[in-house]
C-alpha cells in the first residue's frame, strides 16, 4: 500500500483528493452531530433543537457520515488498489462527486426542505439535494468502474487482502447502485416519503456489505502492522472476504421474488443483513485478537494498535446490540453506532498510517496518539447508553422525550449518551484538526491539491460542466419538479396528504406482518404509524397484539388500555386486553375484559365463540382456585386451633 503511493505521484494526488473529500464530509457531519447530541441530552427546558431542525440535522449527519464519508474513503482505496496512472475519467469521477456534495449542502439554503428519514439513505425533499446525491453516487460509480481493471491486474501480480477487499467492494457497490437505479428507471422518482423509504431499503442494506468488506481489508493492513505478519494465509483471507461479500448475490433473487413494496421484501433484506453480514468479520476479529494476544503485552499496550482493538470491540458490540433489537427504539442506533463507528475508526487509523506515504510527517504527538482513544471510548459509551434507553423503550429518530414516561433510568441513560456523544464528537473533530494541522505544516490545501494537475482537473470540470450541468440545466425547467419526492405547491395540504398516505401504507404493512406472525417487524412498522397518528385506536390495538406475539404482556396491556380510552367501542381492544391480562396472571381482570367483549359484540362476531370458551375456562379456573383457597384456609384454621397457648416461663429472678 505504501509502495503504491511512493511510486505513483499521480495516484497519490488522486487518492489525496478522495480522502480530502471524505475529510470534509466527516467535518460537516461532526457539526450536525453536535446538534443531535444536544437535542438528546436531558437538559433543563427540554430539547434545544426544534423537531424539524433535529430531523434535518439527522439527515445531513447520516448522509455525510455514512454515505459521503464512507464511499469517498472507498473510492480512495479503489484508486489506491488500482495503482495505475490517473486517467481523465478518474479525475472526472472525483469532480462529479465534489459537485454532488456541494449541491447537497446548497440545498440547505433553498428554503424549507422537508427531511425524509429513510433508513440508510435519508434525504431532504429538495430537487437540488436529490440532484447532488445523484451526482455524488455517479462519481462513486465512475470511480469504481475506472479502477476495476487496474485492481484485477494488480491482484494477478500480488493477491494482497486489501486489494481483494477493494475488488469485492466494487462489485457489492455496483449491485447496490443497480438496485437503486433500476426501480427508478422503471417507475420514476418516488412520489412520497414512504415510497422513497421502500426504494432505499434494498440498496441501503447492500451498501453495508461494501463497508464491511473494506473494513476487513483495513483490519488486515492494521493487523499486519501490529504483529508483523498477515492475519491469515492468502487462501483463508480470500475465503473470509468472499464469505463477507457473497450474500450480496442474493439481492437479484429477492427483487425477483418479492415486490419492493411488500413486507416479504423488507423481511428478506432484514434476514440477509442479520445472518450474512457478521460471521466473516467476527471470525477475522477473533483471529486478530488471538494474534495480538500471542504477540505479548507489548502489542496490546502499543498506542498505534489501540485503534485496531477499539474498532474490533466496537464492531463486536454493534453485532451484540443488533441481535438485541426488538422494535423501533434506540437499540437500532446503538447497533449501527457500534458497527459504523468501527469502520470510521479503522479509516481514521489507516489515514494516520498513510500520512508518511504521502510525504507528510506524523506531527501532533499526543493528539494523534489519544484521538482514536477519545473517539472510540465515546462511541462505546454512546452505543451502550442508546442500548440502555432502547431497553427502556425510548423511540428512535426523535429528539428529547418525556422524562416522566421513562423515569430516572432514562435520565441516566441519556446523560451517559450525552457524555459519550460529546467524547465521540470531540474525537472526530480532533481527527479533522490533526490531519488539517499536518497539511497546514506542508501548506497543502484544497486549492493547492486541485492545481497539482491543472489540465486533468480542467478536463474533468469541463466534462462535468459541459456534459452534465448544461444538460441538466436544459432539462431543469420541465423535470426538476418531478425530482422532488413530492410537490410543494400547497405545503400544508401536501404535508397532510403525505402523512395520510404513509399512515395507510404502513398500517397495511403492519397488518400483513401480524398475519404472517412476524411480530418484531410488525412492531417496527406500527411504531412509525403511532408516531404519525398516536390517537389512532386501531394502531394501538395492533401494536398490542404484536407485543402479545413477543411475549411482552405488560406493554400489550398498556396499548389495549390506551385504545379503549381513545374509543370505548373498539371491541378487539377488550379481547386483546383479556389475553394480555391472562398472560400477566390476572385471571379476574382477564375475565372482566372478555365479558365486556362478549357482551358488546354482535351475534355474528367470528371470535365470540372463542371469547365464550375463554370465559367458561377462566370461570372454572377461578372457581377451582377459590375452592382450593377455602380448603387451605379451613385447614390452617384447624391447625391453629390445635396449637396450645404459649405458657410463660417463670422468671429466673
Amino acid at each position: 500500500m505504501d509502495a503504491v503511493l511512493r511510486a505513483r505521484t499521480e495516484v497519490r494526488r488522486l487518492v489525496a483528493g478522495w480522502f480530502m473529500l471524505a475529510l470534509l464530509a466527516l467535518a460537516l457531519s461532526t457539526v450536525c452531530a453536535v446538534m443531535l447530541v444536544a437535542a438528546r441530552a436531558p437538559l433543563p427546558g427540554g430539547a434545544i433543537a426544534p423537531a424539524a431542525l433535529f430531523r434535518s440535522a439527522l439527515v445531513l449527519h447520516v448522509g455525510l457520515a455514512v454515505v459521503v464519508w464512507f464511499l469517498s474513503c472507498a473510492a480512495g482505496l479503489w484508486t489506491l488498489a488500482a495503482g495505475a496512472p490517473s486517467r481523465a475519467w478518474r479525475w472526472a469521477a472525483l469532480a462529479l462527486a465534489c459537485a454532488g456534495v456541494l449541491a447537497m449542502m446548497l440545498a440547505l439554503f433553498r428554503g424549507t426542505s422537508a427531511p425524509v428519514l429513510a433508513n440508510y439513505i435519508p434525504v431532504l425533499d429538495s430537487p437540488v439535494f436529490l440532484l447532488g446525491l445523484a451526482w455524488f453516487l455517479g462519481g462513486i460509480a465512475l470511480s469504481g468502474a475506472s479502477s476495476f481493471a487496474g485492481i484485477v491486474s494488480r491482484i494477478r501480480e500480488n493477491a494482497e487482502p486489501w486489494r481483494i477487499a477493494a475488488l469485492l467492494s466494487i462489485m457489492a457497490t455496483a449491485v447496490a447502485l443497480l438496485a437503486l437505479a433500476a426501480p427508478m428507471l422503471a417507475s420514476g422518482i418516488p412520489a412520497d416519503a414512504a415510497s422513497f423509504e421502500i426504494l432505499a431499503w434494498g440498496p441501503g442494506h447492500l451498501l453495508q456489505f461494501t463497508h464491511v468488506v473494506l473494513l476487513m481489508g483495513v483490519w488486515a493492513v492494521l493487523g499486519e502492522q501490529a504483529v508483523g505478519r498477515a492475519p491469515a494465509s492468502p487462501a483463508v483471507m480470500i475465503a473470509l472476504l468472499s464469505a463477507a461479500a457473497l450474500p450480496v448475490l442474493a439481492a437479484p433473487a429477492i427483487y425477483f421474488l418479492h415486490p419492493i413494496d411488500s413486507a416479504g421484501f423488507r423481511h428478506a433484506f432484514t434476514l440477509l443483513m442479520a445472518w450474512g453480514i457478521w460471521p466473516a468479520p467476527v471470525l477475522l476479529a477473533g483471529r486478530l485478537l488471538w494474534q495480538l494476544r500471542r504477540a505479548g503485552p507489548g502489542a496490546w499496550k502499543a498506542a498505534h494498535n489501540l485503534p485496531l482493538l477499539l474498532s474490533i470491540l466496537l464492531f463486536l458490540l454493534g453485532c451484540a446490540f443488533g441481535a438485541s433489537i426488538r422494535g423501533e427504539n434506540t437499540m437500532v442506533p446503538a447497533h449501527y453506532h457500534g458497527t459504523v463507528g468501527a469502520v470510521t475508526l479503522a479509516y481514521m487509523a489507516l489515514g494516520y498510517r498513510l500520512l508518511p506515504a504521502f510525504g507528510f510527517a506524523r506531527t501532533g504527538g499526543r493528539l494523534i496518539r489519544w484521538q482514536p482513544v477519545l473517539y472510540g471510548t465515546g462511541l462505546i459509551l454512546l452505543a451502550a447508553a442508546l442500548a440502555w434507553s432502547g431497553w427502556l423503550g425510548v423511540p428512535r429518530k426523535t429528539p428529547h422525550v418525556d422524562v416522566a414516561a421513562h423515569g430516572p433510568a432514562y435520565v441516566m441513560a441519556m446523560g451517559l449518551a450525552g457524555l459519550g456523544g460529546f467524547l465521540a464528537v470531540s474525537g472526530a473533530a480532533l481527527y479533522v484538526f490533526n490531519v488539517a494541522r499536518v497539511l497546514r505544516a506542508r501548506r497543502i490545501g484544497i486549492v493547492q491539491l486541485a492545481t497539482m494537475q491543472p489540465w486533468r482537473m480542467a478536463a474533468a470540470l469541463a466534462l462535468l460542466l459541459a456534459g452534465g450541468s448544461s444538460a441538466v440545466l436544459a432539462w431543469l425547467p420541465d423535470a426538476v419538479g418531478k425530482m422532488q419526492i413530492s410537490a410543494a405547491s400547497d405545503p400544508a395540504r401536501h404535508a397532510s396528504q403525505q402523512r395520510d398516505e404513509e399512515i395507510a401504507k404502513r398500517f397495511a404493512e403492519g397488518v400483513a406482518l401480524l398475519n404472517a406472525k412476524q411480530y418484531e417487524a410488525a412492531a417496527g412498522v406500527l411504531h412509525r404509524v403511532l408516531e404519525l397518528a398516536p390517537q389512532m385506536p386501531e394502531a394501538q390495538v395492533n401494536m398490542g397484539f404484536a407485543m402479545i406475539g413477543l411475549g411482552k404482556f405488560a406493554m400489550a396491556r398498556d396499548f389495549f388500555e390506551v385504545a379503549t380510552n381513545l374509543r370505548a367501542t373498539q371491541m378487539n381492544a377488550y379481547y386483546g386486553l383479556a389475553i394480555a391480562l391472562e398472560g400477566l396472571g390476572d385471571i379476574e381482570g382477564a375475565l372482566g375484559a372478555m365479558r365486556t367483549y362478549a357482551h358488546r359484540s354482535k351475534a355474528d362476531d367470528p371470535f365470540l365463540r372463542k371469547a365464550n370458551a375463554a370465559i367458561w375456562e377462566w370461570e372454572d379456573r377461578l372457581a377451582k382456585t377459590r375452592a382450593a383457597n377455602s380448603r387451605t384456609a379451613a385447614v390452617l384454621e384447624n391447625e391453629n386451633a390445635a396449637i396450645p397457648y404459649p405458657i410463660p416461663r417463670k422468671s429466673l429472678n
